[in-house]
């Protein structure tokens, strides 16, 4: 095999300087080619590489979320729309029936019935968010199947009601507005019953131990209302008692007794209007709180969360090269009507 070098370094240097290319692994030109000789074939380029990997990589056309807490505010407590978002302040009014007798005469004037009026006040707070899309920014996500557009609603939408229903349960810090946990007319919460293991908590406590609990609440309830609580409507399905429990411990209500029935089995018994239901915000740095409740008596509920207006877009303004919008929402966090249908435990 023979190589001739002078006329391809003559050629290399036409090559480079009129055309731009660089062939510095070339050594000339040779005159003869044989198939078992690897030698003959000197590669131009580098090393080959392989595919680009994104040309190697399968996008799942699915889009997966994250899950996150479910909104239970309102599924609990009940909800309700009152007044509108340029209102600050609600007010209520409050009745009570007064009187009393004195002995019959015919011209005794003894005796007086009357009302006394009171009239509570709430306010309420006003919150905001905003999303923006910029138009590269959507053409980019376009790609991947995402609108990002309507995707970032849904995050704003779910922005406010993340923060609506903690409203629901804590109202807000430094105004008349506050939550199904902290109204400060709710009765303080009693403490639980020592159990057989020495702690107080569900944990280590029997089916039993767990049920002398709820049934110490519901005692609990029958001795602050003066009767208006008892085993005659407590079985009434249109007064419906409510158990509220932190989703960490709803298990323990799944613990059986001698009989193999567990705790719920024997709520169901004896209290068939009762609804079990649970929440995280439930489970407070001071402990785990169990909150029993009538949720409605005499046409009128105990716990209403409610709000002015759930959703108020300000419209979609257009920049030189993207979109805002601003939304808001209103809470007045959540309205006790009568504290003394609720009762309380912190501890288990």
């Amino acid at each position: 095999m023979s190589i001739q070098t002078t006329t391809w370094a003559r050629d290399r240097e036409v090559l480079q300087s009129e055309f731009g290319i660089h062939l510095p692994t070339v050594l000339g030109y040779t005159s003869e080619v044989r198939a078992n000789d690897a030698a003959i074939f000197t590669p131009v380029t580098t090393a080959n590489i392989g595919v680009p990997s994104q040309f190697t990589t399968y996008l799942d056309p699915r889009i997966i979320e994250i899950l996150t807490a479910p909104l239970m505010a309102a599924e609990i407590y009940g909800e309700g729309q009152r007044g509108t978002w340029v209102d600050d302040t609600m007010e209520f009014v409050v009745l009570e029936n007064v009187g009393e007798v004195a002995q019959y005469g015919d011209f005794n004037k003894s005796g007086r019935a009357d009302v006394n009026t009171n009239f509570p006040q709430r306010q309420q707070f006003i919150v905001q968010t905003f999303l923006e899309v910029g138009d590269r920014e959507q053409a980019r996500a376009e790609r991947i199947n995402v609108d990002l557009a309507s995707k970032k609603r849904i995050a704003a939408v779910e922005t406010l009601n993340e923060w609506q229903n903690q409203s629901y349960f804590f109202g807000v810090k430094n105004l008349k507005n506050y939550g199904t946990l902290n109204d400060p007319n709710l009765s303080p919460p009693i403490a639980p019953k020592t159990k057989s293991s020495g702690s107080v908590g569900w944990e280590k406590a029997t089916a039993l131990e767990i049920y002398e609990d709820i049934q110490q609440l519901y005692n609990e309830l029958q001795s602050r209302n003066k009767g208006i609580v008892n085993l005659n409507n407590a079985v009434r399905t249109d007064a419906r008692l409510k158990l509220v429990i932190p989703n960490s411990i709803q298990g323990y209500l799944l613990k059986t007794n001698e009989y193999g029935l567990t705790v719920l089995d024997n709520l169901k018994k004896n209290y068939p209007n009762l609804i079990q239901t649970s929440a995280p915000q439930l489970e407070l740095e001071s402990g785990n709180l169990v909150q029993l409740f009538v949720e409605n008596y005499q046409g009128i509920d105990t716990f209403t969360c409610m709000f002015s207006e759930k959703l108020r877009s300000h419209g979609i303004f257009r920049e030189s090269s993207s979109i805002s919008e601003k939304l808001t929402q209103g809470s007045w966090g959540s309205i006790l009507t009568r504290p003394t249908l609720v009762a309380q435990m912190i501890g288990v």
